[in-house]
Formats: structure tokens, C-alpha cells, sequence
């Protein structure tokens, strides 16, 4: 078992230990166990779990809605996953679909500029 501090996981994360520490009040990691002065000690899977904390929370979706699958996923409730899970996946699907509208705004842009550089030419 890969044994980490909070500041291990932190660092493997990309994360500051600030987050690692309000996701430990918040519910969504757990440690693995704890050394005789009562520090956590996380394995990969705490370090699993934040790295798909942190990549949904960075893509748009909500803490709460995280939150919410975390807490479904710990307590091994399949329905309630499922829902999450989907709910998740809209959230995505919807932040995709608006990126793919930014892109193309911003390809408009370029044009835009690409035609009043040749105009001044």
C-alpha cells in the first residue's frame, strides 16, 4: 500500500494541502488509517478520489453535486450513484457543448482580426 500524508497527497494531487483539508471536513476523502498521534494516513485510492474531485470541480461541475456522488459512492448506494453519475454526465455533456460554442466564437474572432490586419496592409 502507497501510505501518504495529507501533504503527499496534496503535492500528488496538484492540489494545496488547504483543499485536501476542507475535502477531509467536507466528507469526500477518508483516511485509510491513522498513526499512533492520530494523523490520517490515505492510500491511492484517497489519492484517486481527489484527482476526480479536482478534475470535475476544474471541468465545472459543482462541489455539491460531487459531494453528492462521493457520499452515494461511500455508502455503497447503487441507485443514488446512478443518479449522480448521470447527473454528472449532463453537467459535462453541458459544459462541453458550451466550449465547443467558445471555440467556435473564438475562431470567428481570429478571422475577424486575420481581416482587419490584411485591411490595414
Amino acid at each position: 500500500m502507497n501510505a501518504y500524508t495529507v501533504s503527499q497527497l496534496a503535492k500528488d494531487a496538484g492540489v494545496s494541502v488547504h483543499i485536501v483539508r476542507d475535502y477531509l471536513v467536507r466528507g469526500l476523502l477518508h483516511p485509510a488509517a491513522r498513526t499512533d498521534g492520530g494523523y490520517g494516513v490515505f492510500d491511492a485510492n484517497a489519492l484517486h478520489r481527489l484527482c476526480f474531485v479536482r478534475s470535475a470541480v476544474e471541468a465545472g461541475v459543482g462541489l455539491d453535486v460531487v459531494t453528492r456522488l462521493c457520499r452515494s459512492l461511500d455508502a455503497s448506494n447503487a441507485d443514488k450513484t446512478v443518479m449522480c453519475l448521470a447527473e454528472v454526465g449532463g453537467i459535462v455533456d453541458e459544459r462541453r457543448q458550451a466550449l465547443v460554442g467558445l471555440e467556435a466564437q473564438l475562431s470567428a474572432l481570429r478571422a475577424e482580426v486575420g481581416r482587419h490586419e490584411e485591411a490595414r496592409r
